[in-house]
């Protein structure tokens, strides 16, 4: 178990960047828990101040980029580029006439108390947001506000307060890059057969004359 700690403690340093492509892939509904990535990194940079700095800014770049790839995605379905029956379910028009309300109603505080609720909560809106027609530079303004008060907000609470559930989760940081890692391997090599065959049946090749 120590040498198994030991090689994990190698690669630690690594964990920013594994931060960061989860919560990109997060963007496309991907089931990686921000709140969970956040709550780990807290506890990281607690027993490695050095990692301090590059893991806040892995979290606040890849949330806000995450949540720009969910307002193209509802762009897209807006277009009629992206038809899913996920996307259906979950943006219904129940849904949209109630986000559009609380846009109109709250504006930025609507992004602001949808940052703080898990369960698909953020992207519903995000995703909306694009379907909507969320004027850009309005979607922009508000999601670095938003990211910017929810992500320290949850940050730092667990980094100063990290002494009282630092043993239950004292190993967390090492399972959950261990794990974080073999999600997004899976993921890519998943992406890269998919583009494979894709290019194939594209460009099939030509039989010899």
């Amino acid at each position: 178990m120590q040498a198994v700690c030991s090689s994990i403690n190698g690669y630690i340093s690594y964990f920013p960047l594994v931060v960061f492509l989860s919560l990109l892939l997060a963007g496309f509904n991907v089931p990686l828990s921000e709140d969970l990535l956040i709550i780990s990194s807290a506890l990281l940079a607690k027993t490695d101040r050095s990692l301090l700095i590059p893991l806040a800014a892995a979290i606040y770049s890849g949330v806000v980029l995450s949540d720009h790839i969910a307002y193209w995605i509802g762009s897209r379905i807006r277009k009629g580029l992206t038809k899913n029956r996920f996307f259906a379910k979950v943006l219904t028009k129940r849904k949209l006439a109630r986000m559009h309300h609380y846009l109109d109603k709250y504006g930025i505080f609507t992004f602001i108390v949808c940052r703080f609720i898990p369960f698909g909560v953020r992207n519903t809106l995000f995703i909306g947001s694009g379907v909507m027609q969320v004027k850009y530079r309005i979607f922009i303004l508000y999601d670095l506000v938003a990211a910017a008060i929810s992500t320290t907000t949850l940050f730092l609470l667990i980094y100063y307060l990290g002494d009282s559930i630092e043993k239950p989760f004292k190993v967390i940081g090492g399972v959950l890059f261990i794990v974080l890692a073999l999600t997004v391997g899976a993921i890519l090599t998943r992406l890269a057969v998919r583009w494979k065959r894709s290019f194939v049946i594209k460009h099939p090749p030509r039989a010899d004359s």
